[in-house]
């Protein structure tokens, strides 16, 4: 399995952000797809721990506390693992900024709405885990460093 972080410029009405993506088994149809989380501010999500102080001042609108907060988008298509450049329907482009192997450390938890993974990438490696805090966003938060 593989995942990519792109940075996406230009989107109308949304403001430049990253799109955390992991490559999973398989869509409703059957097909792998790529569960997709986008930032809430234009800063490469690093999983640098958040205490729940920060989130809280997330879900407040402080804009310091939102670098690892990411809401859950629709699922992409797997061409995004090596797409670069203009997106159609005027929704700007994006740009490959990490890539590498993706190993789900466990299932997604369905109840929990948590992944645990690990990262394989220039800038993302080791342990990371996806919690949801509600509303569809989830924290990104490195468990361990390898």
């Amino acid at each position: 399995m593989r995942f990519v972080v792109l940075h996406h410029t230009a989107w109308p009405g949304r403001g430049d952000h990253y799109d955390l993506m992991l490559q999973m088994e398989a869509g409703a149809d059957g097909d792998p797809v790529l569960k997709t989380f986008a930032t809430l501010t234009n800063e490469f999500p690093d999983g640098k721990s958040h205490s729940d102080t920060r989130a809280r001042g997330a879900a407040s609108g402080d804009p310091s506390a939102q670098t690892n907060l990411l809401r859950l988008i629709d699922d992409h298509r797997q061409a995004y693992l090596s797409h670069e450049g203009p997106l159609s329907g005027g929704r700007g482009a994006v740009a490959r900024v990490e890539e590498g192997a993706l190993e789900f450390l466990a299932p997604p938890d369905p109840v929990l709405q948590e992944y645990r993974f690990r990262l394989g990438g220039k800038k993302l490696k080791g342990t990371f885990r996806l919690r949801h805090m509600g509303n569809g966003i989830y924290s990104f938060e490195r468990l361990k460093r390898t």
